[in-house]
C-alpha cells in the first residue's frame, strides 16, 4: 500500500522546542527524499492534508506522548504513520542518516511496529466529475438499506480494483437475489484481516477466478450510470444486509491528491456550513480547492443540495462550500498550477518571499554568474543562488533556470553581432564551453528536486536588427548549441528536463526557426519542450488591445506540430511598455489567458508565465509596483488563477 514516489505527500513533524537544532537534523535526509514537508509542532498544523506523517515522538509534542493515537483521533486523513522515537536531535539525526544510507524512506526494513498504516481504498471509476451518487446504508425501498455505495459510472466506463487483491468470485449470470447484475469479488489482506470487495453492475468483465490484480488495474466497464463497491470483513462487520459481515467503504476512500472546482464564478465561502453564516471569500471556476474533510465524505457530498464542504482555497482561506456547486477536478487536468513568474534575484525587487507568491506553480530565473554580474567565480555564483533556490523550493514552487550568455560569456570578450553574422567558427569555440558552465549548474542541484527544468538561451530567434537583451543566434548554431547543452546536463543528471530558449517571433517565423533547429539537432538527442514568447496573443475573451498578434491558440498549434510528444512552455507573456493601461484590464487579461489554457489546453501547455513580477524589471508590467506595493486587482486575480 505504499505510494509510488511521483505522487507521495508526506510531512515530518518536528518538535517545537529547540526547533533549529531539530530542523538541522533533518538536512541529509530532506535533500535526499523528495517532497518532504517539515512541519514545526503538530500544535495548530493541519496534518489531514499529508498521505503520511512521520511523527517525531519526543516528550511533550503530542497528546498523551503518544503520536499515533494522537493522529489517529485528530487527523483521520492520514493513511501512513512513521513513528521516531527520538529524545534528542542527535537521536533523530542518527536514526534519519540510517534511512538515507539505505535508501529507505519510512525504514521499512525494521519490524518493530514502527509503521502504522490504515486500510484504504482508491477511487474505482473513470467517469467525470466523480462522486457517491448514494450513500451507504440509504434506503433503497423493500425494507433493503444500501450495503456498499453506489459509485458514479457511465455506460462503457472503466470499473477499476479500489485494492489490491485475488479474484474469487466471476459473476457473469445476474443473480436476482442481490440485484447486482454482473459482478466480481475480491479478497485483500491487510494487517492479517482479510477485506472481501464486489464490485457490481458490469458488462465486459475483465479478470478470472484466481487472478491477482492491482489497484487501478481494470475489473470490467459499467453498465448503467453506477457500480456499487461492497465491502465486508469476515468476523467483524455488521449483519441485517442482503451480504453478511458488512462495513461502511465511505471512510476507507483515499483519492491522492483530491482536488475540487467551482462550477459557478463568485461562489462563496462561509464561515461555518450554512447560508446563515457570514461569507468570507469568494472562488471561482478556474480556482483549484483543497478539500479538508475525508475524500469518501466529501465524494457523497458533491452535488447533493444543502450539503456543505470544508475546503483551503488557493489563497490559503479555510471555509465552507456549497457542495451543489462543487465537483472533481479529472486528475488528467490536475498539472499543477499552470500561471508562472519571472523573477530575477538580481534585481532590487525581484526575488520576493515565497509567501508572497502563494497561488503560483511556476518560477523562472536567469542564472546570472558572469563578472560583469557581481561574480568572480561560478562558485560565488552558486552560493548567492543556492539559498534562495532551496527556499523556493521547500515552499512548494517548481523552478525553471535560464542558462545564457549571462551564465557564460557576457563581459569574456565575444562579438555577439560578429558571430550572428558569419563566424561559425566562434560559435564553435563557444559552445563547449558554456556547455561546460551548464553542466557545473546542473551538477550542483541534480538529485536535489530544486531545479525541475533548464532552459537553454532565451529569445534567440530575435531579428538581429531588434536585439537588445537577447543574443541572436542562426538556428543550425542554435541546434548544436542545444545539442551540447543537453549533453554536458544529461551528463551528470539524467532526470533533467530540458527545453529551448523562449522563441519570440511567433507561430509562423518563430515555429519555423524551431523546426529548423531540431531538424539539424542529431537524431538521437532532443529537448523535452519547446519555449514560447507569446506576447501580444490572448484568449477569445481577452480584452482586444492584448491579442493584437491574434490568439494564444496559434502558438500552441504551430510550436504543438514540431514535436508532438512534448509540451509548450509560455515561458514569457504579459504587458510590455505599457505602465498606464488600469491594473483591472491587466487582470482580466491574465485570468483569461489562463483559464483558456486551463479549459482547452491542459495537457499540452505545461505553464505560462507572466512577465514580471515588479515594475523596473525591464519593460514588464509587474504584479507590484516599484515601491513594492502590490496592483490590484492584478496581484490577487493572478495568483488565484
Amino acid at each position: 500500500m505504499t505510494p509510488s514516489p511521483q505522487t507521495i505527500s508526506h510531512a515530518l513533524v518536528l518538535p517545537d522546542q529547540n526547533f533549529r537544532d531539530w530542523l538541522r537534523a533533518t538536512e541529509i535526509y530532506t535533500r535526499t527524499f523528495e517532497r518532504v514537508v517539515i512541519v514545526r509542532s503538530p500544535a495548530g498544523n493541519d496534518l489531514n492534508r499529508y498521505r503520511d506523517v512521520t511523527a517525531v515522538q519526543a516528550p511533550n509534542v503530542w497528546i498523551g506522548n503518544d503520536a499515533v493515537a494522537h493522529i489517529r483521533r485528530a487527523y483521520p486523513n492520514v493513511v501512513r504513520i512513521d513513528l521516531i522515537r527520538a529524545a534528542t536531535p542527535e537521536a533523530l539525526q542518527t536514526q534519519l542518516n540510517e534511512r538515507v544510507n539505505r535508501r529507505d524512506r519510512f525504514a521499512t526494513w525494521l519490524n518493530d511496529g514502527h509503521l502504522n498504516d490504515r486500510f484504504i481504498l482508491t477511487w474505482n471509476s473513470d467517469a467525470q466529475p466523480a462522486r457517491i451518487v448514494r450513500a451507504f446504508n440509504a434506503d433503497l425501498g423493500g425494507g433493503r438499506r444500501n450495503e456498499g455505495i453506489d459509485v458514479f459510472t457511465a455506460p462503457g466506463m472503466n470499473v477499476r480494483a479500489a485494492a489490491e487483491g485475488t479474484v474469487t468470485v466471476v459473476q457473469r449470470t445476474p443473480n436476482a437475489s442481490l440485484g447486482y447484475g454482473e459482478y466480481v469479488q475480491v479478497v485483500t489482506q491487510f494487517n492479517n484481516q482479510s477485506h472481501i470487495l464486489s464490485y457490481t453492475h458490469l458488462t465486459n468483465i475483465a479478470v478470472t477466478i484466481g487472478q491477482r490484480v492491482r489497484i487501478g488495474e481494470v475489473i470490467g466497464k459499467a453498465v448503467g450510470a453506477f457500480s456499487r463497491l461492497v465491502v465486508q470483513r469476515p468476523g467483524s462487520g455488521s449483519s441485517g444486509y442482503v451480504l453478511p459481515d458488512i462495513v461502511n467503504p465511505t471512510n476507507m476512500i483515499y483519492w491522492e491528491a483530491l482536488r475540487l472546482r467551482p462550477t459557478v464564478d463568485g461562489l462563496r465561502v462561509r464561515e461555518k456550513p450554512g447560508t446563515d453564516f457570514a461569507a468570507i471569500g469568494q472562488v471561482y471556476v478556474l480556482d483549484t480547492l483543497e478539500p479538508l474533510e475525508m475524500h469518501g465524505r466529501v465524494l457523497q457530498k458533491l452535488g447533493e443540495s444543502n450539503s456543505w464542504i470544508k475546503v483551503r482555497t488557493p489563497t490559503r482561506l479555510e471555509g465552507f462550500v456549497a457542495g451543489w456547486f462543487t465537483q472533481t477536478i479529472p486528475p488528467d487536468q490536475l498539472t499543477g498550477n499552470l500561471n508562472g513568474m519571472n523573477l530575477d534575484l538580481r534585481h532590487v525587487r525581484g526575488g520576493p518571499a515565497a509567501e508572497r507568491m502563494r497561488g503560483l506553480g511556476w518560477l523562472r530565473l536567469p542564472y546570472k554568474a558572469t563578472m560583469s554580474q557581481g561574480f568572480p567565480s561560478m562558485n560565488d555564483a552558486h552560493s548567492f543562488y543556492q539559498p534562495r533556490l532551496e527556499a523556493y523550493a521547500r515552499a512548494g514552487y517548481k523552478q525553471m533556470i535560464i542558462l545564457t550568455h549571462q551564465t557564460f560569456g557576457e563581459g569574456a570578450g565575444y562579438n555577439w553581432p560578429s558571430m550572428y553574422a558569419s563566424d561559425r567558427a566562434k560559435w564553435r569555440e563557444f559552445v563547449p564551453r558554456f556547455a561546460d558552465a551548464c553542466r557545473q549548474v546542473a551538477a550542483r542541484y541534480a538529485g536535489r528536486n530544486i531545479v525541475n527544468v533548464y532552459q537553454i538561451w532565451n529569445e534567440q530567434d530575435t531579428p538581429f536588427q531588434f536585439a537588445q537583451a537577447a543574443v541572436p543566434i542562426q538556428p543550425e548554431d542554435y541546434a548544436y548549441m542545444l545539442t551540447e547543452c543537453i549533453k554536458a546536463i544529461r551528463g551528470v543528471d539524467q532526470t533533467a528536463r530540458i527545453i529551448t530558449g523562449g522563441h519570440m517571433s511567433g507561430p509562423v517565423t518563430g515555429a519555423n526557426y524551431a523546426r529548423a533547429t531540431i531538424a539539424a539537432m542529431p537524431s538521437g538527442i532532443r529537448p523535452d519542450g519547446i519555449g514560447v514568447h507569446s506576447y501580444g496573443r490572448g484568449a477569445p475573451d481577452s480584452p482586444e488591445r492584448f491579442k493584437s498578434f491574434g490568439l494564444i491558440d496559434e502558438d500552441i498549434n504551430r510550436y504543438g506540430a514540431i514535436m508532438r510528444n512534448v509540451p509548450i512552455w509560455i515561458t514569457e507573456y504579459g504587458v510590455l511598455d505599457h505602465p498606464e493601461i488600469p491594473a483591472t484590464e491587466v487582470a482580466q487579461y491574465g485570468v483569461t489567458f489562463i483559464r483558456h489554457l486551463r479549459t482547452n489546453f491542459a495537457r499540452r501547455v505545461a505553464t505560462a508565465m507572466w512577465y514580471a513580477w515588479a515594475d523596473g524589471m525591464h519593460n514588464g508590467y509587474g504584479l507590484v509596483n516599484e515601491s513594492d506595493q502590490p496592483k490590484q486587482p492584478l496581484y490577487d486575480m493572478y495568483l488565484r488563477a
